[in-house]
């Protein structure tokens, strides 16, 4: 690691982070964040149609420093959650950050993570905000994760360090000035390699770091509430009931990853049954809002009818798949 600023101040929250559970942190600057507003204008400029997707994240980053007039740093906390065994039942259906998330549940091992560090920050008497807090998100985690060194961004859009792109990022804005760079050694992208676009259904994934997210899969069963937009058939989105992990399964960086390896996520298993598509068609609105969306990342438990919807198309694109010779 390399710390630019108040090194003994770096190497404490550096320390903090690791009791808290966390994989690894690094801290950056406000000013590191100054990228990611270029680089999205530049998305925007290359899919049009996705200027009302990125429109509020650029205003949020760029207005960072006005929101945030007292933040000095910017101190970014990644945790891996390929260390959980996921049900082989729920692959293809559920992307692993739906209910494996630091978010996921009050007790969730991720939001205890993140207790414990914004604990720590009080204790030192330091203000902070971030991805913990209402009214703290920031845009443009993987960028500021990609800052700090932890990981680079890879053509599918996704953050990976040496485990590969299953990782969770969260962000703390403290009134500290500080800087701690990780220096991590991660091969880049094999030249030529497209095998996350070519395996992308919808082809929302148009160019290595491009991205249309009106025809991305995992924006569509759940912010795009399971409505199909024109131009695309809903064979395309799969089995996918929540989520999509196709361009990360296909990228060769992930290829090792074994799922059924690894420390039991609590309260997963217990969800199997419940989340296959045709029990979720028979399950009554509590139901739905008091199992299977009690925990869930992207869809809260308003989202019933969303779900439903989702699961409405799996049952039927099965039955398409099965009728064809």
């Amino acid at each position: 690691m390399i710390c630019i600023e108040n090194e003994d101040l770096c190497r404490q929250i550096y320390q903090a982070a690791m009791d808290s559970g966390f994989d690894d942190c690094g801290i950056i600057s406000l000013e590191d964040m100054d990228g990611y507003v270029v680089n999205t204008m530049n998305r925007v400029e290359a899919v049009p149609e996705s200027s009302s997707f990125y429109r509020g994240a650029i205003q949020s980053a760029a207005g960072l420093k006005d929101n945030y007039p007292w933040a000095k740093s910017i101190v970014v906390c990644i945790s891996w959650i390929g260390k959980y065994r996921f049900p082989k039942k729920l692959e293809g259906m559920y992307s692993k950050g739906f209910y494996i998330s630091n978010d996921s549940y009050a007790d969730a091992p991720g939001h205890i993570r993140k207790l414990s560090l914004g604990e720590w920050f009080d204790r030192q008497n330091i203000q902070w905000t971030g991805t913990l807090k209402p009214g703290g998100g920031i845009f443009g985690l993987r960028h500021a994760a990609q800052m700090a060194g932890l990981g680079i961004i890879r053509r599918n859009n996704f953050l990976y360090n040496e485990t590969g792109s299953w990782l969770e990022i969260d962000v703390f804005l403290i009134d500290k000035e500080c800087r701690l760079y990780q220096k991590k050694q991660i091969k880049p992208c094999p030249a030529g390699c497209n095998r996350c676009m070519d395996a992308c259904p919808t082809k929302a994934l148009c160019a290595p770091h491009t991205l249309n997210p009106n025809y991305c899969v995992s924006f569509i069963n759940t912010f795009g509430r399971g409505m199909v937009p024109e131009g695309l058939q809903e064979e395309q989105l799969q089995e996918w009931i929540v989520g999509c992990e196709v361009c990360q399964n296909a990228c060769p960086f992930n290829s090792k990853h074994d799922w059924s390896q690894g420390e039991e996520y609590p309260g997963l298993e217990e969800l199997v049954d419940v989340m296959q598509p045709e029990n979720i068609l028979s399950a009554s609105k509590e139901q739905l809002e008091n199992i299977c969306l009690r925990s869930a990342n992207h869809l809260n438990q308003r989202n019933t009818e969303v779900l439903k919807l989702n699961a409405e198309r799996v049952i039927r694109n099965r039955k398409k798949q099965n009728c064809c010779p």
